[in-house]
């Protein structure tokens, strides 16, 4: 049976080999850049790269990794020089990092979420420059009452 509960941060801290480790700053910023476990525990001779894993769990570096995605997908793209990606691993890679900010947050069109979709079709010009110069959404929109337009023709 797996335990749920993690390490006690004060249990975890005094039998980690990381926690006590000279390096251990630079270790956890070698983890949350996406550099590989394995390079890491070679590294700094930690062992085993299960080591490292384990300091990250207790630490929660793991969340904070996952939020840098955006250093992964740069490193993977800047690597295709070297390693021979797959043209649709490297298409998807572009494409989701032209998706997300500085902080790894996915930045697609919030108008494709929710019920957005299609919404430009129904709108006239003068709405659709309101919207783009002010953010100002059409009234019938606001009010839920959505006009029966033809999709993709636009009338002012």
């Amino acid at each position: 049976m797996k335990k749920n509960k993690s390490t006690a941060p004060a249990r975890h801290s005094q039998n980690c080999t990381v926690c006590r480790h000279r390096d251990r700053v630079q270790i956890e910023q070698d983890f949350i850049a996406w550099r590989s476990q394995t390079a890491i525990a070679r590294e700094y001779k930690l062992g085993s790269r299960l080591v490292v894993y384990r300091h990250a769990r207790a630490c929660g570096l793991i969340k904070k990794r996952n939020a840098s995605i955006r250093g992964a997908l740069c490193d993977f793209i800047e690597r295709s020089s070297k390693v021979r990606p797959t043209a649709a691993s490297f298409v998807v890679a572009c494409a989701t990092l032209s998706r997300l900010d500085r902080e790894g947050r996915d930045v697609a069109r919030a108008e494709s979420v929710g019920g957005y979709d299609g919404l430009f079709h129904r709108m006239t010009r003068h709405e659709m420059l309101a919207y783009a110069e002010r953010g100002e959404m059409p009234e019938w929109f606001k009010t839920g009452d959505t006009p029966d337009r033809t999709k993709g023709v636009l009338s002012d």
